[in-house]
């Protein structure tokens, strides 16, 4: 006997129950689809589930049935709050009463790829039918939000987009169990302190890591990454950084100094060596920094 073929998912998108009318929707939202439905009692069965990932906002309360895997639930929604049905779960509902509610669908490849920037899958249970969030969820407040891009003012797809993907995050977040990040280590502010007080001191010196280190009573290793989880900067980065402070305050001070002998006060090899970090740290040549300073001066 030949097997009977699986019913196809249905497309949400386009699919609108009878007892329901679509009166605004979204337009040219990539991967995205907005809309607000209103309607009276009714009924729906997704028999083999839908294509997109759904998340409703009920804009008034609403009463429902809802099946999921053979169970009926009864569940009753307050304005505000909200529910997902995921892609491809079998679920079926029936509801009573007014209906007034805003769907947001994310299409598979939009929801998959902000899953897998989370280092999350896609894959929520059906029991998330049933699971109401409240109207303080930042998922609902972000609907809220979403909302007032319906009437297509000026960038609405690109709000759109950054808004779904917030919603997005928040709703792998409440579905799917992430491990716990593990804290930075804190590095202990005064062997940073020490540290950076002998790069200054010594600020025209060479300076090893192992002296740094020694310094602020660590080992090489933990001196490094404590150092820039207390700074932002390596220490190497770091040291370069204040020869370029002690650079510019030379060239503001020293008028009659050339760029040669600033460079080698300053702690850098040489003119082309202190021309080189300069640029990268603050975007201009010590020449630029030089003349702008001048102009400055005369004003």
């Amino acid at each position: 006997m030949t097997p009977r073929a699986s019913l196809p998912l249905v497309d949400v998108e386009t699919y609108v129950p009878a007892a329901i009318t679509v009166v605004r929707r979204s337009h040219g939202w990539p991967g995205l689809f907005l809309q607000e439905r209103r309607g009276h009692s009714g009924h729906v069965n997704y028999a083999s589930g839908i294509r997109q990932h759904v998340f409703y906002y009920f804009l008034k309360p609403l009463r429902s049935d809802v099946v999921v895997d053979g169970k009926v639930r009864k569940v009753v929604f307050r304005a505000g709050e909200g529910r997902v049905t995921p892609a491809g779960r079998p679920v079926s509902f029936r509801w009573t009463g007014e209906v007034q509610i805003l769907i947001l669908g994310f299409e598979p490849w939009f929801f998959e790829r902000v899953a897998a920037e989370l280092g999350a899958t896609t894959a929520l249970h059906g029991e998330a039918n049933v699971r109401k969030l409240p109207a303080d969820h930042p998922a609902c407040a972000l609907m809220r939000a979403l909302a007032g891009e319906l009437d297509a003012a000026p960038g609405a797809p690109t709000i759109a987009e950054g808004i779904s993907r917030a919603i997005a995050v928040h709703l792998l977040r409440e579905y799917q169990q992430f491990p716990a990040r593990k804290p930075a280590d804190v590095a202990p502010p005064v062997a940073v302190l020490r540290a950076v007080e002998l790069m200054r001191r010594r600020i025209a010196e060479p300076i090893s890591l192992d002296e740094l280190a020694h310094a602020a009573g660590l080992s090489p290793f933990h001196f490094a990454r404590q150092f820039k989880t207390a700074t932002g900067h390596p220490p190497h980065d770091y040291l370069i950084r204040l020869r370029v402070d002690r650079a510019q305050e030379l060239i503001r001070t020293e008028r009659g100094w050339t760029m040669a002998a600033v460079a080698q006060d300053a702690g850098f090899a040489d003119q082309s060596h202190m021309a080189r970090h300069f640029k990268r740290v603050l975007g201009v040549t010590p020449r630029q920094f030089a003349d702008a300073g001048a102009q400055a001066g005369s004003s």
